[in-house]
């Protein structure tokens, strides 16, 4: 299958308006009578409804090409053929056509060109920010440029690296903190390590998750461990996320980190799945509510990685994919294991019993299945918590990142 990339050309032009909007005549290019407006027909940019339109004509196109929207993520469209599936995901005016050959790009290319000015950028090797490399034996995926250049906008270029993105210690800090005096600059940083975080650096989750609680209101103490997660990955930033090649298993590691946060005193949950041996989906997050006991932060926990689980089964069935059924859980809380597979817990507070409920019926129709997991294996803990640099180091490769030179073609299989 062949794997190709192209855009459109002033994509929000395309756009065919619904609504009635007039325009002052632009200058130089005046009607006689001047007190007349323009009629626009065709979207500009600026205009509010600009991307909605675009996104409109150009589903319109693809479906009279044959292609199905997917109901699972409306990017993703799915066309069927003799040779087999053609699979295009578009991203405002980016595209990614995965298909059987040249011919049938070009022909894909040939038809959109009828209707748009659509670019072929050839083989897929960069995708919004991302690099994408490529051998017979499979993809990578890293954001070394794109992290230089956030290493260069916050003046961090010639930092000392870190060997850990977070001070295990910063969540742990009661004590009064003075506090930043520019707030936006911070969330600029927070939001540029989030869109590492949470494509290609499940490493740095966690300490970004922790961080983005203080966005609207940072401490001194906030900033500088933003920068520590800046001094670590300019320490790791030729690290690459390798995809799995294994065979097309689907599990999910999970846990919970209990009462870690010492002013709400809520847990926080994290989850990591592996298709194939390899990481192709990840969560870092505070539970909304405080459970009374570890058991149940595992239970918040677990349900919010079956909620996720529930959406990947269903995203590759449009690639076709059969997973193998029962899905493996890997969870290191023996007492959450037993209660799940026993059918009776404890007394609980009615929002963990209704999250231990979903779990249990997946459980009970066969879906998932768990399986204990010893706390010195389970990946998913540099999720909950911020690790030291010898642990992090063991789950971060665990979990599918390593170095470049041992990425693409490695045998790395997520595995401890």
């Amino acid at each position: 299958m062949v794997v190709k990339h192209a855009d459109v050309k002033t994509a929000y032009l395309n756009g065919e308006l619904e609504e009635s909007i007039f325009m002052r005549q632009p200058p130089g290019y005046e009607d006689e009578n001047r007190d007349a407006v323009c009629s626009l027909q065709k979207s500009l940019y600026g205009l509010k409804q600009a991307g909605y339109v675009w996104n409109k004509k150009f589903d319109q196109v693809l479906k009279r090409m044959k292609f199905q929207q997917s109901k699972n993520d409306p990017c993703l469209y799915v066309r069927r053929n003799g040779k087999g599936y053609t699979y295009l995901v578009i991203y405002v005016d980016d595209m990614v056509i995965a298909c059987n050959d040249d011919e049938e790009y070009e022909e894909i290319i040939k038809t959109l060109n009828r209707h748009f000015k659509v670019t072929s950028l050839g083989d897929i090797s960069h995708f919004l920010g991302i690099k994408i490399n490529r051998n017979e034996k499979g993809f990578s995926l890293s954001q070394q440029t794109y992290i230089k250049q956030i290493l260069e906008q916050f003046g961090m270029n010639q930092a000392k690296p870190s060997k850990y993105p977070l001070d295990p210690g910063h969540i742990q800090q009661k004590e009064e903190q003075v506090m930043l005096s520019n707030n936006h600059q911070y969330a600029s940083l927070i939001g540029s390590l989030l869109y590492v975080a949470v494509n290609t650096r499940p490493d740095i989750a966690v300490s970004v998750s922790i961080l983005g609680r203080s966005v609207s209101a940072p401490t001194q103490a906030d900033w500088n461990e933003a920068k520590r997660i800046l001094r670590y990955l300019k320490l790791t930033m030729d690290h690459e996320l390798v995809l799995g090649q294994g065979e097309r298993n689907l599990e999910v590691y999970v846990d919970a980190d209990w009462a870690n946060d010492v002013k709400s005193r809520k847990s926080n949950s994290g989850y990591l799945f592996l298709f194939g041996g390899g990481p192709i989906c990840w969560g870092s997050r505070k539970q909304t509510c405080v459970a009374l006991s570890s058991t149940e932060a595992e239970f918040v926990a677990l349900a919010a990685s079956c909620q996720e689980l529930l959406w990947i089964d269903r995203l590759l069935t449009d690639f076709s994919v059969d997973i193998i059924k029962p899905i493996l859980i890997h969870e290191d809380n023996q007492s959450c294991i037993k209660q799940m597979e026993s059918g009776r817990a404890t007394n609980r507070s009615k929002h963990v019993d209704t999250k231990y409920h979903f779990v249990y019926q997946l459980l009970e129709q066969g879906m998932i299945r768990m399986q204990y997991c010893p706390t010195d294996q389970m990946i998913a803990d540099m999720l909950t918590k911020p690790l030291t640099s010898v642990k992090l180091t063991r789950f971060r490769e665990a979990a599918g990142v390593y170095p470049s030179r041992r990425s693409v073609g490695s045998d790395a299989t997520g595995k401890l």
